[in-house]
């Protein structure tokens, strides 16, 4: 016969998985922290804060922001990478953290697939190719043939070696077949206003970043990135438009999650931040800015983030663009 102590063990340890496997607690039981990589007042952190301020009403707790900035976003990036994947640490990544920074970053502390769980695609934000006052070019054809009779002599600014602006420009070099010379500088205000002071010649820049430059003509806007002319922007025509059909980029806006987070948290996040970028106010303030909602699967988002990842990683190849951090 079996001691009763044992039958006692032996029943409660029978009972333990059927415990265990019982219903999950809802989902979110305390507050979120959606770690923004840059700091206060970008685009990234006000998509950030209106995504957040959102989730707080329809899903019941608060969203807070959290900007860690540093090492052009690695430092917030890792920091989420690392965090436990329970759904509680989100991060607001950008075409910068997880498509650039591979590409020209030796050693970067997190790898930008492996690390993350992808909820969504929040926003595209297109670039305008623009030009100062020393500038000639009326079209964007008109600028190709200016660049491809001076090859070398047409400049571009970027906000930084290895950034989006800078790759942007290397992009479309090799699709226009001419080159131009690359200027960095710390930051796009500098870069900005040495284009209109006609120190250099074009910037690729967005609606956002370009404000009420374009409409005070300090700014000529030869073509835009997106698919479509946007009706922020009606007069401004796409590079398709201008004669090259394949050549789409944006600066791009995503909610991850770290590694192995529950899918059922990442099926809920999702549902909840599509229903937030349909909303008339996030809609139109989004769009006022330039930037598209998108509001992806999770698994349109994983698809869409390898393919930005393949893509400038040929151009920094290509280019030998490296940033040592």
């Amino acid at each position: 016969m079996l001691h009763r102590p044992f039958c006692a063990a032996l029943l409660a340890s029978l009972l333990l998985p059927a415990w265990a496997a019982g219903p999950s607690p809802a989902y979110p039981v305390k507050p979120v922290h959606i770690v923004v990589p840059y700091p206060p007042g970008g685009s990234a952190d006000l998509i950030g804060r209106m995504i957040g301020d959102k989730l707080s009403k329809s899903m019941g707790q608060p969203f807070v922001v959290e900007n860690k900035p540093g090492a052009t976003g690695a430092i917030g990036s890792e920091f989420v990478a690392r965090a436990d994947p329970d759904g509680y640490t989100l991060l607001v990544a950008i075409a910068d953290t997880h498509a650039i920074n591979p590409a020209v970053v030796p050693k970067l502390p997190y790898d930008p697939v492996k690390d993350f769980t992808p909820i969504t695609l929040m926003a595209l934000q297109p670039f305008v190719l623009a030009v100062g006052p020393n500038v000639q070019a009326r079209t964007l054809g008109e600028f190709v043939a200016t660049a491809k009779a001076k090859p070398g002599a047409l400049t571009y600014a970027s906000n930084g070696t290895g950034g989006l602006q800078h790759l942007a420009g290397e992009l479309f070099s090799s699709a226009a077949g001419i080159k131009m010379l690359h200027v960095p500088y710390k930051g796009a205000g500098p870069a900005l206003s040495d284009v209109m002071g006609g120190q250099v010649d074009a910037i690729f820049i967005s609606l956002q970043g370009a404000g009420g430059n374009l409409k005070s003509g300090k700014l000529r806007p030869l073509a835009i990135t997106s698919a479509k002319r946007l009706a922020v922007a009606p007069d401004i025509p796409t590079f398709a438009e201008s004669g090259y059909p394949k050549f789409q980029m944006a600066q791009w806006y995503g909610l991850l999650a770290p590694k192995n987070t529950p899918p059922e948290i990442v099926q809920n996040l999702n549902a909840h931040v599509k229903e937030a970028l349909s909303s008339a106010d996030v809609g139109d303030k989004l769009r006022g800015a330039g930037t598209e909602p998108v509001g992806s699967t999770p698994e349109e988002f994983a698809r869409f983030l390898a393919g930005e990842i393949a893509q400038w990683a040929n151009v920094a190849k290509a280019n030998n663009i490296r940033v040592e951090q």
